[in-house]
């Protein structure tokens, strides 16, 4: 199977979301002002994007051609900030460090976010904020379900060679996505929910390492 976890490979896509006005950085929003494309829905779905707090649930299946794994999972995001669970594992993520908290096995691993380099397979915030220099849009078609689908192809190293986006008529979610990796691998999400909320305190991003027993082995690789 491919190297990567799950648990960071899916919010790789584009589990978009904006921040605070007052929060946002000249090149976030020059970022979100390039990223428009010419087609409305998409135009709109972004947009939506740049100034909400978004939630949703996902499953997903990865075929590498020899075994198929599946799962699911729910997530939160709120500009570079995203929380996670899904199969056991829980990450939390404030743009600058991302925390992942395995309650199982009792172990958390502390490791930066490199703003200036990017990595889209562990940043999903990072997708968005350069969304027009990773990828551009090829085609789009009406799927069997009345949904539009958005072909896209990297013009940037992203990890991906193709990636497939299906979001309602309206613009108003995401229903599901595909993409290819360089190593073979298929992934498919289906998106049985989606919804944008108010942006809230950004805090909540962070994780409190002082609420976990004394038993946990915290592993700090910044």
């Amino acid at each position: 199977m491919p190297s990567y976890h799950i648990s960071t490979v899916f919010l790789s896509l584009f589990l978009w979301s904006g921040a605070p006005v007052a929060l946002l950085s000249a090149d976030f929003e020059a970022a979100f002002s390039r990223s428009m494309t010419e087609d409305p829905i998409l135009d709109k779905f972004i947009t939506s994007l740049s100034s909400h707090a978004a939630e949703f649930g996902y499953e997903y299946v990865i075929d590498d051609g020899r075994t198929k794994v599946t799962g699911s999972g729910t997530v939160e995001m709120q500009g570079d900030s995203y929380i996670m669970n899904g199969n056991g594992i829980e990450v939390y993520c404030d743009g600058e460090v991302r925390w992942t908290v395995d309650r199982t096995s009792r172990e958390v691993v502390l490791e930066s976010c490199d703003a200036d380099n990017p990595d889209y397979t562990a940043n999903p915030a990072a997708l968005l904020r350069h969304f027009d220099d990773v990828f551009s849009v090829q085609s789009s078609a009406v799927t069997s379900s009345d949904d539009i689908s958005f072909i896209l192809l990297p013009v940037a190293d992203s990890g991906m060679t193709e990636l497939e986006i299906v979001l309602a008529t309206d613009g108003s979610r995401l229903t599901a996505a595909s993409f290819k990796t360089k190593d073979g691998a298929v992934v498919h999400f289906t998106i049985p929910s989606f919804s944008f909320s108010p942006l809230s305190d950004p805090a909540r991003f962070t994780f409190d390492l002082s609420t976990l027993s004394s038993d946990y082995i915290v592993t700090d690789l910044r």
